[in-house]
């Protein structure tokens, strides 16, 4: 068991390194100026140790989209008594700037955590691939929230929910994006998109008050 688990702590240094190595570039030179071949060698593995890790290309940027997943179906079926699942919802998409990131907005407040964070969000924006990459997670993301609402409400009403609920998010995330590459303070990127949240989450348990 111990030799199981340095083993597969050893597969997810070496995932992550790659997924670092790969992002940098993608951010210094765009993502489809930088080939897997040049990513594999400035991370001094095979190209096919970079595809045992990862899928496709696009999977090397995006690297954190399960432990979204994971972060939203754990603040849902982990939520404390009497909470409901959009209220679950509604505070993680508010207190933190990502929903795996425990330590919610602060490194927003650090320049160089901001720039970097910045740099990302431009290097996605400037790439055709990686922004239908983004449309492609979001939208599969309806299966799966699908099945985590049927867990708690009528099937047909979680169908709706559903969509309505990734509908927000993809909102969430193009105004995060846009208030990051305007430039604006820390403290005012997070604002809007508390706002934008209060009032979707608000009406959506308006209108779903169940």
């Amino acid at each position: 068991m111990e030799h199981f688990g340095l083993r597969e702590a050893n597969k997810a240094r070496t995932r992550l390194a790659i997924s670092n190595i790969a992002t940098r570039l993608f951010i210094d030179r765009g993502f489809e100026n930088v080939t897997v071949a040049e990513i594999a060698e400035a991370a001094q593995v095979s190209v096919k140790t970079v595809f045992n890790y990862f899928s496709t290309k696009e999977d090397l940027f995006f690297d954190r989209a399960d432990d979204v997943r994971d972060s939203i179906v754990a603040a849902v079926r982990r939520r404390p008594p009497g909470v409901s699942v959009l209220d679950a919802l509604h505070e993680l998409f508010t207190q933190r700037r990502v929903p795996f990131d425990e330590s919610g907005w602060r490194p927003l407040r650090d320049p160089q955590a901001y720039a970097d964070f910045r740099s990302f969000i431009a290097a996605e924006h400037a790439s055709p691939a990686l922004r239908a990459r983004r449309l492609a997670i979001t939208e599969s993301w309806t299966h799966w929230f699908e099945e985590l609402l049927a867990e708690e409400i009528d099937a047909r009403e979680a169908k709706v929910l559903a969509s309505l609920i990734v509908g927000l998010v993809a909102l969430r995330d193009r105004e995060l994006s846009a208030a990051m590459l305007e430039g604006l303070s820390a403290r005012t990127v997070e604002r809007r998109v508390r706002a934008l949240m209060d009032e979707g989450f608000g009406r959506l348990a308006r209108a779903f008050p169940a």
